[in-house]
This record gives C-alpha cells, structure tokens and sequence, in this order.
C-alpha cells in the first residue's frame, strides 16, 4: 500500500535500488554501508552482481532469508504477483495519468480516520485515490460532482458508477487501496 499512496501524492515518487525487488539491507555493515549491498540480479554466487570471488567483493550480497537466493530481479520479473511487477504497473499508470503529477491535489472527506483519498484535477480530467490504513475491512462513501459517470479502476477491474446524487462508494480491504479515473460523459475510459 505505501507505494500506491507514494505515487498518487504530488511530488516525485523516489525509490533506492533494490527496493523494487523487496532487497533487504546488510544491517551487520558499518554506517551507510548497510544500505549499500549489491544489487541481486540473480540467483548464483554474488546475486549475479560480479563473478569475482565472494572474499574480494568490497561489499557483501545480502544473506538470509532476503538474499539473493530468494530475492532477485530475474525471478521477480518473471513473477507476475512480485514487487517488482506491482511497481511496473504503477510506474506506467503513473506515467498514463499527467493528473497525478500535474494537477491540483485534493484531500477528501471519507468518514474514517484511517482512510485517507484525495483527487488529482487537472485540464478537465481527474484521478482519485483511496488508500485504507485500517487492518479491517472499510467502506467509504465520497461526495463527488453529479456529472461523474463512471470510476475506472486504474489499478484492477473493479469500475464503479456513482449513486444519483454523485456519491461513490468503496469497499476497501485491510490496508487496501484503488486509483481511479473519473469519467464524465465523452471523456476518454483507457488510463
């Protein structure tokens, strides 16, 4: 959820190598060393990153349960429910949405402390995220303008039409979260 909420806020979303894959950090390594581990591209000896010796690597791969024998970007490629292929997927919606980056940024009233949404205006077109930080199911309920015909989950399949007096509702899992575009009548549907 927090890469969701990280892209659809304004400003520049930021990621550090390896965060893509869900690469851990070698704690056991001195100051800034820790975060600097490197990268696992694959499975074999040094994550693929060099074929030197492992004692002659200046910095040591990852060991353990967040190594590169179980994390590692050729096999989270290939995986199409990873890390790796979630933040693919919001990179290009990201990049399908000018809104997002763009536009006007809106916080809205959801009823639930633990659910933040805000929408994104900009040149007549609109996003709108929900994200739950509730470890329950929710449901919001959010006042939108009339004219809004449709949601178009951006993010999956689960498009929604407003109630008659422009309110929309969404269930949200625990931690749960959904990029929609607002669609009014002759407004494009694809992201």
């Amino acid at each position: 959820m927090v890469y969701s909420l990280m892209f659809s806020l304004p400003g520049t979303p930021v990621l550090f190598y390896g965060e893509e894959i869900g690469m851990g950090e070698d704690l056991r390594a001195k100051g800034r060393s820790a975060v600097r581990s490197p990268m696992q591209w694959d499975h074999t000896e040094n994550g693929g990153f060099s074929t030197a010796p492992p004692g002659d690597l200046v910095a040591q791969p990852v060991d353990g349960p967040f190594g590169p024998a179980r994390i590692n970007a050729a096999a989270a490629k290939r995986d199409p429910d990873s890390l790796w292929n979630f933040i693919a997927t919001l990179i290009q919606r990201y990049r399908e949405c000018p809104e997002l980056g763009w536009g006007r940024c809106t916080l809205l009233d959801t009823g639930h402390t633990a659910v933040l949404a805000h929408r994104a205006d900009w040149d007549g077109s609109t996003i709108l995220a929900v994200h739950s930080f509730a470890d329950e199911r929710v449901q919001v309920r959010l006042e939108l303008e009339r004219e809004i015909e449709e949601a178009v989950d951006l993010l999956g399949r689960e498009h929604r039409v407003p109630e008659e007096e422009g309110a929309l509702s969404i269930p949200l899992d625990p931690y749960g979260y959904g990029w929609f575009r607002l669609r009014r009548a002759g407004q494009r549907v694809a992201p």
